[in-house]
């Protein structure tokens, strides 16, 4: 080993010779580093002497050092790593709340969702309380089948009263779920039976409402103006279904079986107006319970013709799966756009410790002269790039739980992703996290450890960084070309959520939201008959009218941009069909001027009037999708149906069109419009429903006025949701919304790092070649010429990576179809966008080193060389 440090020593010597020292000043530079050679042999005997956990610990010690003393390439590195691990974490964190997290009840895989399948559409429909009552009883794969319904609630023991979101369940909710109440029971069977009212309260409006008293229990407390007795309290944080608004009260499927109603919804087979959930009996699949299920369809379809024309199949699917529904495929494509970021940024870091390797290389070559082996210098780098993963993922974890705490709640309670704000830093997103860090270590430590496996020590020695730099200076431009292909995939697949949100946000709803309030207003079926729910909308509407700066006052349910919520079938007087082949279509129940209110424009015909009234001939209002779809090619005033849908004991009886109205958007998110028609309230009054305002004012200003109305009216009655037509209109889009804001900043993300990258290999290249350059322009280049070679080489790394890119980029646009609206994913004028942007960006990146490389004095250049 001495004669190899002599020689060692000789060759230094040399060299600062040929630097221009004096042989004296030769001699003392090369005793001063062999004493520096010397300490370097003996830690590298020290290091073999030791255990491994020492011999790690010694390598983070020594990486920690060399970081103190290129802060810069360390900062750097650290928060890129925390700004894609950080993203990545979060996305995680959504997407295993949403999708991947088990339902929080007992055997969760063996809970399913029950629907029946309308055999015209073939989508999920709902059920009817008959129809529901005969598969609980005859079916023999399911241990416990519960129907489930969506209400609001109007509790008025203290005021001012208030209106809660609730559910109507059969009696044996909480035993399938497996879940005991917190204080007290859930139901019994019998409390099924008409005239029960029994109801468990949720642990918040326990504690909200009623000062989390112990006391509750058996307590009478007055609920949509009837006195329920309260038999329990459920759990801390329970809430069943998981998706919607966090239910406050659940009550038996007795309050759809009043005995004061003319036909209760529990005996109507025809409104299909109950979800079901049933958990599995053990040896049975998904699969072997739908058949069973569809043979009992089948048979009451036969039962029932009149009644049961469109189910005769069902759908059993795990209720994990029916809960993720829609949200399952963006969010995942999510997570692969953020994937793409974390990959730019491993590029970025493996460039910068390349950079960092070009100027270590002849101490690599040097320890390795002196005994060090080629993998103990591969597990200092390793060593070295797991600091910088764990110092990275530690801030990536704070990053993703400072979004998840402070960014998730500004989505607001209007998208419609189940689950979603449940999303939090826990040990399965930290398992998630610590993954991505050993996974993203591989990756950026890769191309570094690849170049120290392939070191040519002597040339190393003899040659300088200069050799060492070339082959360094391939693997980091290759780098980039891979940064600029994942950069054009994630840009791409960015710009198409962008249009489609665009289309969202440009189209017309058919409705006019500006200088538009509405509210809900509840009611009590039990103070408030048919004809008292009628008496009590007409005097709260004409007292809004006179209300100053109100122009226009309604009723109508559902409004637009609510959804698809009632389908009823009908058939055409001119065109009877067979009861199984009647078409459907979605329906609305308004008051008169509802349409003036809204800014929904008549087309033909005219409105609804005060005279449209039980003792007048029965009409209808359509939309033009409605006159298109069933009424091609005729005018449609004049023509009656027969609709599915009658009001208390009677029969339904055929009705005249006397109107068509434009198309109002119903589904918010859907490409065309939707057939619908409109009853009058009078002659159909199921709901009062929500009250419009056309407002002469910012609408906002009349809320206070609207609710001294109604409190004047009756103090029992709560108004509830109150919202803007701006609001109904962003929050019908805000799904879409929060997926293309995520996605447009991890792609403006992913732009700035692979400029960041293009910058940097090109800022090397511009420092390695200042010789060349400075002979260049001493040699009569012009300045311009020189700004071209640089302005090329970074050309040539832009399109390398835009031609590889091409086909991710392909592959993104038919991934994305079905998912956007609004436009042609195909069009390859998404892809021609991101190769410009992407062009766009790298020559900013490359504008900075070109300029420096035109600043290159040849006089100095030349004199340093």
């Amino acid at each position: 080993m001495d004669d190899e440090i002599r020689a060692h020593l000789d060759m230094l010597a040399e060299r600062f010779v040929a630097g221009g020292m004096s042989p004296r000043e030769a001699f003392y530079a090369a005793r001063k580093q062999f004493g520096g050679l010397t300490q370097m042999k003996e830690d590298l005997r020290d290091r073999r002497a030791l255990p491994p956990a020492d011999v790690l610990a010694r390598d983070v010690r020594h990486a920690l050092r060399g970081f103190r003393k290129a802060k810069g390439v360390a900062v750097s590195a650290i928060l890129m790593l925390a700004l894609g691990i950080g993203a990545s974490t979060a996305v995680f964190a959504v997407l295993d709340a949403v999708v991947l997290r088990p339902l929080p009840f007992v055997q969760p895989d063996r809970l399913m969702s029950f629907r029946s399948l309308d055999r015209r559409g073939g989508h999920p429909t709902n059920l009817s309380y008959p129809n529901f009552f005969d598969f609980r009883s005859k079916n023999r794969v399911f241990d416990r089948l519960v129907c489930y319904r969506d209400n609001r609630f109007t509790l008025t023991d203290t005021l001012p009263a208030i209106q809660v979101p609730g559910e109507i369940v059969s009696w044996d909710l909480f035993p399938l779920l497996g879940v005991q109440p917190a204080l007290g029971r859930g139901f019994h069977p019998e409390e099924e039976k008409p005239g029960m009212h029994v109801a468990v309260l949720s642990h918040t409006l326990w504690q909200s409402r009623f000062n989390g008293d112990p006391g509750i229990l058996n307590r009478r407390v007055h609920i949509n103006g009837q006195l329920f007795t309260i038999a329990g309290v459920a759990p801390e944080g329970f809430q069943f279904p998981q998706d919607g608004p966090a239910v406050q009260v659940w009550t038996t499927i007795a309050e759809d079986n009043s005995p004061t109603d003319a036909t209760p919804l529990a005996v109507q087979r025809g409104a299909r107006v109950t979800d079901a959930i049933g958990r599995l009996k053990p040896g049975f699949t998904p699969a072997a319970a739908q058949g069973q299920m569809d043979q009992i369809a089948n048979s009451l379809a036969k039962a029932y013709p009149d009644d049961d024309r469109n189910v005769d199949k069902t759908l059993v699917i795990p209720e994990l799966e029916r809960l993720a529904g829609n949200s399952r495929t963006p969010l995942w494509i999510l997570l692969g756009a953020v994937g793409l970021v974390l990959l730019i940024a491993c590029a970025n870091v493996a460039n910068l410790l390349l950079a960092r390797g070009i100027e270590r290389g002849r101490e690599f070559a040097l320890r390795s002269a002196l005994g060090a082996s080629r993998l103990a210098l591969t597990r200092e780098l390793l060593s070295e790039s797991l600091v910088l993963g764990v110092l990275g993922s530690a801030g990536g974890i704070l990053l993703a739980a400072l979004i998840l705490r402070f960014a998730l709640p500004l989505a607001g309670d209007d998208i419609p992703i189940p689950r979603l704000l449940q999303a939090g830093v826990d040990l399965r997103v930290l398992g998630f996290s610590i993954a991505l860090v050993f996974a993203t270590v591989a990756l950026f430590s890769l191309a570094p450890t690849a170049q120290i496996a392939r070191l040519d020590l002597a040339t190393s020695l003899k040659a300088g960084a200069a050799n060492i730099a070339r082959g360094h200076h391939r693997v980091r431009s290759l780098l980039v070309v891979a940064q600029v292909a994942l950069g054009l995939v994630l840009l791409v697949g960015a710009e198409l959520f962008i249009a489609s949100f665009a289309y969202l946000v440009r189209r017309d709803p058919g409705f006019r939201p500006e200088r538009l309030l509405t509210f809900g207003v509840g009611l009590s079926e039990t103070r408030y008959n048919t004809a008292g729910e009628i008496a009590f909308s007409d005097r709260l509407i004409e007292r809004l009218r006179v209300l100053p700066g109100v122009r226009a006052a309604a009723a109508g349910f559902p409004l637009p941009l609510e959804g698809h919520q009632m389908s009823v079938g009908f058939d055409i007087e001119e065109r009877p069909a067979a009861v199984p082949d009647r078409p459907a279509s979605d329906i609305a129940v308004v008051t008169p001027g509802f349409f003036g209110a809204m800014g929904i424009p008549l087309l033909q015909g005219r409105n609804f009037t005060e005279h449209d009234d039980t003792g007048a001939p029965k009409v209808l209002i359509v939309n033009e999708a409605f006159a298109h779809a069933f009424f091609p090619g005729e005018n449609p005033i004049g023509k009656r149906i027969l609709p599915g849908a009658s009001s208390g004991s009677e029969e339904p009886s055929l009705r005249e069109i006397v109107g068509v109205v434009a198309n109002a958007k119903q589904a918010p998110l859907t490409a065309t419009s939707d057939p619908i028609y409109y009853f009058p309230f009078k002659q159909l009054p199921w709901d009062i429903g929500t009250i419009v305002l056309r407002t002469a004012v910012p609408p906002r200003e009349l809320e206070s006025a609207a609710r001294a109305v109604l409190t004047d009216l009756d103090r029992e009655v709560p108004m509830f949701r109150v919202r803007t037509g701006e609001e109904r209109s962003s929050a019908s889009i805000a799904a879409p919304r929060f997926l293309t804001v995520l996605l447009g900043g991890f792609a403006g993300i992913g732009l700035l790092l692979t400029a960041v990258g293009l910058y940097g290999v090109l800022s090397y290249t511009v420092l390695r070649q200042r010789r060349e350059i400075g002979v260049r322009i001493a040699l009569g280049a012009a300045r311009g010429d020189v700004l071209g070679v640089v302005l090329r080489n970074a050309m040539r790394l832009i399109a390398a990576g835009l031609l590889l890119g091409l086909g991710g980029a392909i592959a993104a646009t038919r991934l994305a179809r079905g998912i956007v609206l609004g436009i042609r994913p195909g069009n390859p004028i998404f892809v021609i966008v991101g190769c410009a942007a992407l062009a766009v960006a790298g020559l900013a990146a490359a504008y900075v080193p070109a300029r420096r490389a035109l600043s290159v004095d040849p006089m100095q250049t030349l004199r340093s060389e």
